[in-house]
């Protein structure tokens, strides 16, 4: 038992490690423009960009105040339930009463959360109320708007995106981004599908910043992540 304690904190250690490494990746990329918004998708559901997502907000917090977390996959919502909070409220509720002045970090719909004693607070916006119309929604000017206040109150926002393969959701949310982080699961034999969506996604002036490889098997790997940045062809 003692063996097992010691390999499940290794393992800790080695995501954390490998999540670290994806936040470098990212600030190196501030020598050229901010990175203030970042974006993750992917081609399906199930291939990890909400674990990503969530790790990803984490490991920003144990280094910068003020990191904020959004669920913007309003027709799958999946933040609350790893962070084991009610969805209730959220993003479609501050939307529907949103001000010029709103003040995003004292609404009660914001979730503070404390990992770790030496880290700074995440702030969690779940989706809230589920809405009949999800793609108008994020393409609406008052989505828009509050992402410019949310960019003036938070230092870095990372946004859980819904899938590209099904909806067109994904488009106003990585227009609205500084970079588009998109993950593929090793698991799913669909190379010709995330071609075309990556390639539909930078046609519409996407800045997919690089793919995160997801799912690999683990007895022959490392990690159980990967990650890989560049043009891609």
């Amino acid at each position: 038992m003692a063996f097992t304690k010691r390999k499940q904190k290794a393992n800790q250690f080695d995501m954390n490690e490998v999540f670290r490494q994806l936040r470098t990746n990212l600030e190196f990329m501030q020598f050229d423009e901010q990175m203030q918004v970042i974006n993750v998708t992917s081609t399906t559901k199930n291939e990890g960009k909400t674990t990503i997502s969530l790790n990803l907000a984490k490991i920003f917090a144990t280094k910068y105040q003020g990191v904020l977390l959004i669920d913007c996959d309003l027709r799958n919502p999946s933040i609350h339930k790893m962070i084991n909070q009610s969805n209730s409220k959220g993003l479609s509720n501050m939307l529907s009463d949103y001000t010029d002045d709103m003040i995003i970090k004292t609404r009660e719909e914001v979730i503070h959360i404390q990992f770790n004693e030496e880290d700074f607070p995440l702030d969690v916006i779940t989706t809230g109320t589920k809405v009949p119309n999800p793609t108008e929604v994020l393409s609406s000017n008052r989505f828009r708007k509050f992402m410019e206040l949310a960019r003036e109150q938070y230092n870095y926002i990372i946004i859980d995106c819904p899938p590209v393969g099904y909806v067109a959701d994904a488009v106003p949310v990585s227009n609205i981004s500084d970079g588009t982080v998109y993950v593929i699961s090793c698991k799913e034999k669909h190379k010709k599908q995330v071609k075309n969506a990556i390639t539909d996604l930078q046609r519409t002036g996407v800045n997919i910043v690089g793919t995160v490889l997801n799912k690999v098997d683990i007895s022959t790997q490392k990690y159980g992540y990967g990650y890989y940045y560049g043009d891609e062809k």
